[in-house]
Parts: structure tokens; C-alpha cells; sequence
């Protein structure tokens, strides 16, 4: 038996020089989870501009996730077969409409007046759009220097987060926020 005296070291195999980017490994699960046949050039772009944004990267994963319809919604868990087939699926927040990815952060009651005050906040109105990926586009249309686009782009991410987080707080704690209180702790946070 040999015995080394050297330390052990970790070694990142999808790079020549063995360092872990992040951008790598993302990469790697972009390929494994979406073939890029199944992605529009829309979709490409939005991925591509994704993790240019200042957010967090738990925060940008989230909104990756989101994007691909990867969330733990009500619709998703009973596709799964995670919750009861007798279980309700509607939102929580608003009992409007089954709970999917796209209700929950954009078509929702809450979500539109929460979009709805950002954009005045911001000064920036568009009607609200059929899927995520074209209220990104929307929503990350030039406005003026690049600090601002990247400022969109952080508020983009950070209204994901915390509508996220409302509904989470809704289900598991039996809180209930007020608009003006999710837009602010957006304003807050980003």
C-alpha cells in the first residue's frame, strides 16, 4: 500500500484547470435538464442573460427554476403524484386558479398588482404577458445605462423571490402579506 503525503484536493472534471464556475455546472444541468432543440432563440437569450443579473445565486436559481417550470407548484406536485389527488390545487394566495408556475408569478391576482406597482415605481408599463419567458424580455428592455438594465434585472429575480417566499410563509405559517408589504420588502431586498 502506498500512502501519499500529499493533501487531497477537489477537482472540478468539466474544466481543464480543475476549478469549480459556477457557469460550468450550469451548463452541465442546462444540458441534462432542456435539450437545446426544445428552447427558442427567446429562451436561449433569457438563459444567457440570466446569470449576468447582480442577484444572489440561490435567488438566480430559483428564477431559473421558475423558468422551467421546475417549482414545487400545487399543479407540478400533483403531476408527480406528491399530494393527494383529492387535494385542492388552487392558489393559496388568491383561490383563483390552479397553482402553476405561471399563475403563481404572474397571472396571479396578488402577482399582477404586485408587477402592476413595480412598473410605476419604475416608470415602465407593458401589458402583462402570456409566459415568463416574454415578461423577461418586457421587463429587461433597455432603459437607459447598464447599471439601470441590471438594476431591472435584479428586481426582476428579487419579485420571483419573495412572491415565492409570501406564498411559502402563506401555506406554512398561515401569514397573509399585503401587496404594499411585498413591494416593499422587494424594494427593500433589491
Amino acid at each position: 500500500m502506498t500512502w501519499s503525503t500529499r493533501e487531497d484536493e477537489w477537482w472540478w472534471n468539466l474544466e481543464e484547470s480543475g476549478f469549480f464556475p459556477v457557469k460550468s455546472a450550469y451548463e452541465r444541468v442546462l444540458d441534462v435538464v432542456v435539450t437545446e432543440e426544445l428552447l427558442g432563440v427567446e429562451e436561449k437569450r433569457v438563459f444567457r442573460n440570466l446569470w449576468k443579473s447582480p442577484a444572489p445565486s440561490k435567488v438566480l436559481a430559483l428564477a431559473w427554476k421558475v423558468l422551467l417550470n421546475r417549482v414545487p407548484t400545487k399543479v407540478n406536485l400533483a403531476v408527480r403524484n406528491v399530494i393527494n389527488p383529492e387535494e385542492s390545487t388552487l392558489h393559496v394566495m388568491c383561490n383563483g386558479a390552479e397553482e402553476s408556475s405561471i399563475h403563481l408569478f404572474l397571472h396571479c391576482d396578488v402577482a399582477v398588482l404586485v408587477w402592476s406597482k413595480l412598473m410605476l415605481w419604475l416608470n415602465c408599463h407593458f401589458l402583462t404577458p402570456p409566459n415568463l419567458f416574454v415578461h423577461w424580455e418586457c421587463w429587461s428592455r433597455r432603459c437607459g445605462n447598464k447599471n439601470r438594465f441590471r438594476g431591472r434585472w435584479l428586481i426582476w429575480n428579487t419579485t420571483i423571490w419573495v412572491l415565492r417566499k409570501a406564498r411559502n410563509d402563506k401555506i406554512f405559517k398561515d401569514i397573509n402579506y399585503e401587496v404594499d408589504d411585498i413591494v416593499e420588502e422587494i424594494k427593500v431586498l433589491s
